[in-house]
């Protein structure tokens, strides 16, 4: 009986390492040179078929500085180090510039992980911020001309005092996200509609507009701008088993999703979700009632007693499986929502679809 016991401990133990264990594609190449346009997405698909592995395969090459930056021209080479698969990179010779401080710094930036284009918008333009937070931010409540929208260098008037110098977004109101299955509000989102620079501090502080992106009218609000360098790199990862999250939302505001497009999801920091971690999304599977007769009653047809007994599964209720739609990466977490974006796309991406370790 032990040694059966034995067996069995050993085979779940070796079935797991080998679970685990890192393999490139058969087609990966042994050598690749990195060029201008390619992300850090692409590059790790190219070796592996779970490229949010990448860390594992990259090994962070400690023998170089700035080891997580890969630039063009670099070449990657794919070796075996103690059996298991690594890349080795070859610094290309970098072209230099001087700062404005003195400083001798690349010409060229390092490849983002994924393309910026796609999601500098939900960068720069976009914050999403609780409810009570949106209720203690300053307020624009008037202007030096008496008019019903602003325009460029005017100056407005704003309802706390503000950072004398400091630069400043002006936000409207967007759309409220709420949990699916508890209704909780997790979050407002706010859209940049202005910039401005705050010329004057006290109780009604003054602020002078400097860039118009939309209608700026009294009752809007006031946020510190984020960070001018756009956070373009970060590990990618795959997402803790433990985190359960669905799609809330579309940037399109569409209900449906493809390649490329950027996602909102519930879950954020508090709940363990952050930049850079790799979903695999699901539609949930169907539930249909099955009567007595073998009919197959569709939820559309669902009587109130189907409708009650959907809810548990057993001889006369049948769970479909799961279909699998894509993968997306999340690259910006809030509280408890994050911006992602959809790097991988089988079928098109909806709400409600879930999202679990991949």
């Amino acid at each position: 009986m032990w040694r059966v016991l034995i067996l069995c401990i050993l085979t779940l133990v070796v079935h797991q390492v080998n679970a685990d264990e890192l393999k490139v594609k058969s087609d990966s190449p042994k050598r690749y040179v990195v060029v201008k346009g390619d992300t850090l997405w692409d590059i790790s698909s190219k070796f592996l078929s779970t490229p949010w592995r990448w860390p594992e395969l990259w090994g962070m090459n400690k023998q170089i500085s700035d080891p997580h930056w890969i630039y063009p021209g670099d070449v990657l080479n794919l070796i075996m180090v103690d059996g298991k698969p690594r890349i080795v990179i070859e610094r290309s010779k970098p072209a230099l510039k001087m700062t404005r401080h003195g400083r001798k710094s690349r010409k060229v930036n390092p490849i983002p992980t994924i393309p910026l284009s796609d999601v500098e918008q939900h960068l720069t333009e976009h914050q999403i911020v609780t409810l009570g937070e949106y209720d203690n931010l300053p307020v624009l409540v008037g202007s030096e001309r008496d008019t019903v929208f602003y325009k460029q260098t005017d100056i407005v008037f704003v309802n706390k005092k503000l950072v004398t110098g400091a630069k400043y977004g002006i936000y409207s109101r967007g759309r409220i996200f709420s949990s699916p299955k508890t209704n909780q509000t997790l979050g407002l989102e706010l859209n940049l509609i202005a910039k401005g620079e705050a010329t004057q501090s006290a109780d009604i502080s003054q602020l002078r507009l400097d860039d118009i992106k939309s209608q700026v009218k009294t009752g809007a609000v006031i946020m510190p701008l984020p960070a001018n360098d756009l956070p373009a790199y970060f590990l990618p990862e795959a997402a803790s088993s433990d985190v359960a999250s669905e799609i809330i939302g579309s940037a399109k505001m569409y209900r449906e999703s493809g390649l490329n497009d950027v996602v909102v999801i519930d879950g954020g920091s508090e709940q363990g979700i952050k930049q850079g971690h790799v979903f695999s999304v699901f539609q949930p599977g169907k539930i249909q009632f099955v009567d007595s007769e073998g009919e197959v009653r569709d939820p559309i047809n669902f009587r109130s007693y189907d409708r009650i007994k959907a809810y548990f599964v057993d001889e006369e209720t049948q769970k479909l499986p799961n279909v699998y739609r894509g993968k997306i990466m999340v690259f910006r977490s809030f509280s408890n929502l994050s911006y992602a974006l959809i790097i991988d796309i089988k079928r098109p991406v909806r709400l409600g679809d879930e999202l679990i370790n991949p």
